[in-house]
This record gives C-alpha cells, sequence and structure tokens, in this order.
C-alpha cells in the first residue's frame, strides 16, 4: 500500500487516501486543533493504520506549506507619478 497516494482538498480541510480511508480536520492545517479520521480499511493491523494517519496529517501540512510558498506577498510599490518629498530625520547635517 502506498501510504503517501492522498488527496488534499485545503478549501474543505479534508483529505482522502486512494483506500478510501478520509481525514477532516478543523483549525490549521500545520497545527490543527481537531483531527476526525473516517472508519480505517478492514486489512489493516493497528500499526498500519497510525502510519496511514500520520502519513495524511503529513501530507495536509506540506500541502498548506506549498500553497502558502506559492501565495504572493504583497509589497508596497509606489506610483511612478508619486511626488518626491522631503524626509525628516533626526541626525545632524554635515557641511561640506
Amino acid at each position: 500500500m502506498d501510504f503517501d497516494a492522498w488527496t488534499i482538498n485545503l478549501s474543505t480541510l479534508s483529505a482522502t487516501h486512494e483506500s478510501g480511508f478520509s481525514i477532516e480536520i478543523e483549525g490549521n492545517p500545520k497545527d490543527p486543533s481537531s483531527v476526525n479520521p473516517g472508519r480505517f480499511p478492514s486489512n489493516l493491523s493497528g500499526i498500519e493504520q497510525v502510519r496511514l494517519l500520520r502519513h495524511g496529517m503529513e501530507a495536509f501540512a506540506k500541502e498548506a506549506t506549498k500553497k502558502a510558498s506559492k501565495a504572493k506577498k504583497l509589497v508596497y510599490d509606489p506610483p511612478p507619478n508619486k511626488p518626491k518629498r522631503p524626509v525628516l530625520s533626526l541626525k545632524k547635517r554635515e557641511e561640506a
């Protein structure tokens, strides 16, 4: 079984594994306040269930990080026709 085969939907805060197992979270995807797992596939042992859940949470965090890095940071860019104004400075003027 491929534990990394997740489909993440950040708008609904849900993830689905190719086996049909699903997870819903509340809060921040990198640090959720609540995790609601669905029914695990019946053929998985307890250790495999925990591993599947852990990989699902890691996939959430990775997807949220990827989306945040793609988000464009807003930087103030003054318009070209903005007039130059004098700057107030507390430094003493140097006499030439």
